[in-house]
């Protein structure tokens, strides 16, 4: 984790960060679209949809499946 971390916050170059998609989700606004999620949209912490909504990035951690009870 401490890798993906400091790859995350180090990047190369703001384009590249524009460019990377990490994930792509379904945005929460009033019409569900999909959103690529980019390495620049994590640091500054939330994604606009197609039609300007914003939403919030909010990222978990959890225990590996064989750790949970």
């Amino acid at each position: 984790m401490n890798n993906f971390l400091s790859w995350l916050v180090r990047g190369d170059t703001t384009e590249q960060r524009q460019k990377t998609v990490v994930k792509c989700l379904q945005s929460k606004g009033p019409t569900p679209i999909g959103v690529n999620l980019t390495i620049a949209d994590i640091q500054q912490g939330f994604v606009l949809d197609n039609y300007g909504y914003k939403n919030e990035i909010v990222l978990f951690l959890r225990k590996d499946k064989k750790d949970r009870v």
